[in-house]
């Protein structure tokens, strides 16, 4: 039977390929003897069988899951209970298939003498880098279970600050979707049997009206057609989600609207400190810190910034001058609680207190987000709407004045 694997080299390098076996044991014999460390082993599907179970396109690992996981995790280790077991206690509990498949991948690296983070390591869509760092460090602290503790903490109000955010768009969300609703409503089947009343009166349509029955025609002339650009549009969004570029158009577009330019900040910013003070307290480098917490905070213009201090800080300059030099993105206040925290050389709980403070000013930013949405919202849908009533009407009123 042909095999597929992933090995891990003694300097770290993932090397895979495929080998003929009887058996999986046969498979990490022969890893063994090029002196490699299995990670993956699985048999090689032949490409027309389908099969539900290697089916997981629509599965992730999500936020709350790491949380769970980190958390029994250090609840085990806290006990006495090696990571080996503890991780096989966990994958017997586990509901999803693609979590539970990582799980006993990552057990059989451990198991052939792998370190827990480099299991992890090979799992980079479910886990970030963020995580990834702080599980590295807390093995080489000797300290995993407070560690542990310490990364489901930053997870928890990673969790809390996303569900915040998403919360706070769920209503203007409804009435968008509820007034496209409408709209498409109208224009599918309300405007087509009015079309035909308009042209048997023979009434001189105003441009308006025109408009609107052009785009009417343009919606019903072929639901294929429609259903093609709907896929488009999502795949833009989906790809304006994944790459680099797509990214940076996002924070771009994010910045340059009034109403959410605070939010997006804010949200950035509270990200960025809490990740870095966490990382600073883990024992990682500063500069190893700053990367890992620019890959966190999901803003390409933070990134950027942040990457560029990073390499004037191995210049000597220090973190705070670094920072002050993009003061659109880090405030004086900022600036100021870090050059406070690089005189003391307290700067990791200085972040962290930042980041608590700067949640609660999300918490308004969002309450002020919504506040206005709401009525902006309202008002460009009540005018859309009311501008196809308005060309219905204006026919109407058209036709009645001939008669009167």
């Amino acid at each position: 039977m042909r095999y597929i694997f992933e090995a891990s080299s003694k300097k770290g390098e993932i090397i895979k390929g495929e080998f003929d076996a009887d058996t999986r044991a046969g498979v990490v014999e022969y890893l063994g003897k090029r002196k490699l460390i299995p990670v993956v082993i699985e048999p090689k599907v032949s490409p027309q069988v389908f099969s539900l179970s290697k089916v997981a396109f629509f599965e992730t690992v999500t936020t709350l899951d790491q949380i769970i996981l980190v958390r029994n995790l250090g609840a085990a280790v806290k006990v006495g209970i090696n990571i080996k077991e503890a991780l096989e206690i966990i994958v017997e509990d586990a509901q999803k298939p693609v979590l539970k498949s990582i799980l006993q991948q990552i057990k059989l690296g451990i198991e052939n003498g792998q370190p827990l983070w480099k299991g992890f390591a090979v799992f980079p869509e479910h886990f970030p880098p963020f995580f990834i760092g702080m599980i590295k460090a807390a093995e080489a602290s000797g300290e995993l279970d407070k560690k542990l503790d310490e990364l489901a903490q930053y997870l928890t109000r990673e969790h809390s600050l996303a569900k915040k955010v998403q919360g706070a768009f769920v209503y203007p969300l409804v009435l968008l979707g509820a007034s496209f609703g409408v709209i498409v409503f109208l224009l599918n089947f309300v405007i087509p049997k009015i079309e035909t009343t308009f042209r048997r009166s023979q009434v001189e349509l105003p441009v308006f009206t025109r408009i609107i029955l052009q785009l009417s025609h343009a919606i019903r002339y072929s639901f294929v057609l429609d259903v093609f650009v709907l896929l488009i549009l999502i795949a833009v969004f989906l790809w304006s989600r994944r790459t680099e570029t797509g990214k940076r158009v996002g924070a771009l577009i994010l910045f340059r609207l009034p109403i959410a330019k605070d939010v997006v900040k804010k949200v950035a910013l509270v990200r960025f400190t809490r990740a870095l003070g966490s990382l600073l307290d883990s024992g990682i480098s500063f500069a190893e810190s700053l990367r890992l917490s620019a890959e966190s905070i999901g803003n390409e213009y933070y990134k950027i910034a942040i990457n560029k201090t990073a390499v004037e800080i191995n210049k000597g300059i220090p973190f705070s001058k670094g920072l002050s030099a993009y003061p659109e993105l880090f405030p004086k206040f900022l600036v100021s609680f870090v050059t406070v925290g690089e005189k003391t050389g307290n700067l990791s709980p200085i972040l962290k207190n930042f980041a608590d403070f700067y949640d609660e000013e999300v918490d308004y930013a969002l309450k002020n987000l919504t506040t206005i949405l709401e009525p902006v919202l309202l008002l460009i849908m009540g005018l859309v709407i009311a501008f196809i009533v308005l060309s219905i009407l204006m026919p109407i009123y058209q036709f009645v004045g001939k008669f009167i």
